[in-house]
């Protein structure tokens, strides 16, 4: 009997425990490369596709599409070399009852607990892994919340100590428009690590994120010792100020579906739960006026407002960009001067789009 290769519904995400198996990119009795596409998977918060963890041919499809199921769960068997029918049909029972099992032991993972911290007198929701080496504070996008991590905080938990808050008028923490600009976030952030005892940490933002952290350095600089910057706002002139403002301004599902493409070079990994959940976000009290506040602090006549490149330069710094940016060129980083800046072929959630390639940077 050959070498017998588990394909199983993924992780994507703290939150995920669930996936609905959308369609089969290839063919029951198909050859497969490792890495290939296999199947398209759709969670709760985006649609993606899981590839082939080995190569071989796809000998059995267990999963069909439109099924619901949950993370770990058996969707197909890839097989190298003879088949013995008997052995696998005793395999796959064990791999579905194996994973049946683990379902129902799972404990919580510390990074689904949705914690808290006051600030100003607001409250601010983070997640935390609580243990592990020098903390690694991860700082999201204009509009954005925690959970845009969704590819990285459970990857990074094993190898250093994650936290991923949302900052006021976004996600779970207070909307407040007074509190509305990088700036404010930035004290927030220092206010948390102080609060937290945390000591000296690395910081990773993306976009917005990315300025936020900048300004952490170049306010706090003892208590940065490292930054990651993906796509990020502060460094260069250019943005897509009509993005920002529409999405400040936008208030219907059709509003929502025109602009969100614009983030991703593959614009598949865009779900309708996904404008869903942005749309919820922007009909709650006060978010619009505080994104609209906000947008005021991000530019100026079409420009860039905070030119942050020489913070960039004077504490140890990596940027990654995706070359098909949307939101905030790549052309951006040529006012870096020999920085450490890495094009990647994706869109402008890099950390979402590349994955591995960031998260193998962070340590995970």
């Amino acid at each position: 009997m050959g070498e017998m290769i588990k394909v199983t519904m993924p992780k994507w995400g703290l939150s995920m425990v669930k996936g609905t198996v959308n369609d089969w990119v290839v063919e029951e009795g198909e050859e497969v490369e490792k890495g290939q596409e296999l199947v398209e998977i759709e969670t709760d918060k985006i649609a993606n596709v899981l590839e082939s963890p080995g190569e071989g041919v796809l000998y059995r499809i267990v999963a069909q599409p439109g099924e619901v199921l949950p993370v770990s769960a058996l969707l197909g068997v890839i097989t190298q070399g003879e088949v013995d029918e008997a052995e696998l049909e005793g395999y796959i029972v064990e791999a579905q009852a194996a994973a049946a099992a683990a379902a129902a032991d799972e404990t919580p993972d510390p990074l689904t607990i949705n914690r808290s911290l006051d600030w100003e007198g607001l409250t601010i929701r983070y997640l935390d892994s609580e243990e592990g080496e020098r903390p690694l504070i991860c700082l999201h996008g204009f509009g954005g919340d925690k959970n845009n991590w969704q590819f990285n905080l459970a990857a990074l938990a094993p190898n250093r100590r994650v936290l991923a808050p949302d900052f006021p008028s976004h996600g779970d923490s207070t909307v407040s428009a007074e509190h509305s600009s990088p700036l404010a976030y930035a004290k927030m952030v220092s206010a948390m690590i102080d609060q937290l005892e945390l000591g000296q940490v690395d910081l990773v933002g993306h976009s917005m994120g990315g300025l936020v952290a900048l300004l952490v350095a170049r306010e706090s600089p003892a208590k940065v010792g490292a930054l990651t910057l993906l796509a990020p706002a502060g460094i260069g002139a250019e943005i897509n100020a009509g993005y920002v403002d529409g999405f400040a301004t936008a208030n219907s599902r059709n509003g929502l579906k025109s602009l969100a493409p614009q983030l991703f070079a593959d614009k598949e990994m865009v779900s309708r739960q996904m404008v869903a959940d942005l749309l919820k976000y922007k009909r709650l009290d006060g978010v619009e006026e505080a994104l609209v506040q906000l947008a005021k602090k991000l530019h100026s006549g079409g420009k860039q407002i905070e030119d942050l490149s020489s913070v960039a330069q004077s504490v140890p710094t990596k940027i990654f960009w995706g070359k098909v940016d949307e939101i905030l060129p790549v052309s951006n980083c040529a006012q870096l001067s020999g920085g450490d800046v890495e094009q990647l072929e994706c869109g402008h959630m890099a950390h979402m789009e590349a994955a591995d390639v960031v998260n193998k940077h962070l340590g995970g």
